[in-house]
């Protein structure tokens, strides 16, 4: 799985002294292809010792140059950078070659494809399908679905007697692509009936979609799946208004799934809890660039800022948010990138205390490149740490250790939220209160 810090994109005219090879990388110039990206490697990863470069070409040379298709070669070629194992380099090679989902599915792109409720779900054998998350602005929503509710019955048909999530997964689409659906859902101890009519979801884009809650008449509630969407940061910034119009003066902010994506999305959404510099990238042993939220006469601006003063990548906010309340973070382990960075930010600040479970600390940031040929290779370019020095590929550390399941979920439990009240239930109240 690669996990992104997209940082940009940088072309790359790479000429480089090819070797003697015979068969289809001689002749599609694979030889030069292959040099060019040992080069990129050798000059523009951010730990130049992390292998030894000429043992690595040599090691993967002859498999590489000895393939005999475009794809074979570039099979190889991904296989050769997977070896590097840092977990955010990888190969691409020709962009109208890749099997990628589209970047937005709805109006004006791709066919949404057929009707869908707009959840995501889990299967629990003997009980059904399992609500771990509903889409906003999805049938699953108009008809009042939520989080931890058990589909035990698609239209008098039973769930959990079925052979799994694909299985039960099945017969609901083919109830949902009929017509009308009756769900018999089961919500902690109560059993209700709910209608639904499935309609196309456009499900990249849901799926990105910030979600917010009040769980309680001053504690609210804001989950970000992602930071690699336009408009993150500032629609976390309406979401957090709203909570604050609403009577919140506490948040859980739920990071869990949040897999990375644009620091300057990122940097928004920590400005409306901190202000200045919060992490700096380091490359070859310096530092390449700084991150920092500042405000000015336009609202708020994130940037990446290089060591001479250039501006490598900015993001703006018209009417940014302060939060003034106490904020209590959830993570899982799965987290990575920018998903880990927000909450060692927010703890590294003293403006958050953090529950969940331990991340690995996969927190290098990337940058794409194109070759002669036309192929793409991303490249881990910089390793961040903390503005004040803290390492960030140590992980997240939570304060206190919890971890929520699909099953704590089907009895309507999720033990990480409620970890999080109880930790902010335990802090006085002081605005801008650093811990």
């Amino acid at each position: 799985m690669v996990k992104r810090l997209l940082l940009g994109t940088l072309t790359m005219l790479c000429l480089a002294p090819g070797v003697a090879a015979a068969g289809w990388a001689e002749a599609n110039g694979g030889v030069r292809t292959f040099d060019a990206m040992v080069e990129l490697f050798r000059n523009e990863y951010w730990n130049p010792v992390h292998v030894d470069w000429n043992a690595w070409a040599d090691e993967h040379r002859e498999r590489v140059l000895g393939a005999g298709s475009r794809d074979a070669f570039d099979a190889a070629l991904r296989r050769m950078v997977r070896a590097l194992d840092d977990d955010h380099s990888s190969w691409s090679g020709l962009p109208d070659r890749l099997d990628l989902p589209p970047l937005d599915d709805g109006p004006g792109h791709l066919p949404l494809g057929p009707p869908r409720l707009g959840v995501q779900f889990a299967f629990v054998a003997g009980r059904g399908l399992v609500v771990e998350r509903v889409f906003p602005a999805t049938p699953a929503e108009a008809a009042g679905l939520q989080r931890g509710d058990v589909v035990v019955a698609v239209d008098g048909a039973p769930l959990g007697e079925r052979g799994g999530l694909a299985d039960a997964n099945s017969l609901l689409l083919d109830a949902l692509e009929a017509g009308a659906v009756r769900l018999d859902v089961e919500r902690r101890r109560t059993s209700l009936t709910v209608d639904v009519v499935a309609a196309p979801v456009a499900f990249s884009r849901a799926a990105a979609a910030p979600f917010s809650v009040l769980l309680d008449p001053s504690t609210g509630y804001l989950a970000l799946p992602t930071f690699n969407a336009d408009g993150v940061g500032v629609q976390a910034h309406e979401h957090l208004r709203a909570l604050a119009e609403g009577g919140a003066v506490n948040l859980v902010l739920d990071l869990r799934g949040n897999l990375g994506g644009r620091l300057v999305e990122l940097g928004l959404v920590l400005g409306a809890f901190l202000d200045g510099d919060w992490a700096e990238a380091i490359a070859h042993d310096r530092v390449a660039w700084r991150a920092r939220y500042e405000r000015d006469e336009r609202g708020g601006v994130a940037r990446l800022i290089a060591d001479d003063g250039a501006v490598l990548a900015e993001a703006r906010i018209d009417d940014p948010m302060r939060w003034r309340g106490a904020v209590v973070v959830i993570v899982a382990a799965e987290n990575a990138s920018a998903g880990e960075i927000a909450a060692l930010a927010l703890q590294d600040h003293g403006r958050a205390r953090v529950v969940g479970e331990s991340t690995s600390g996969n927190v290098e940031a990337i940058r794409g490149f194109s070759l002669l040929d036309g192929s793409r290779v991303f490249i881990a370019v910089a390793n961040l740490r903390g503005a004040h020095g803290l390492e960030y590929d140590a992980g997240v550390i939570p304060e206190i250790l919890v971890r929520s399941t699909v099953l704590d979920l089907a009895r309507g439990v999720d033990p990480a939220v409620a970890a999080a009240r109880r930790l902010l239930g335990a802090l006085p109240f002081t605005p801008d209160r650093h811990f």
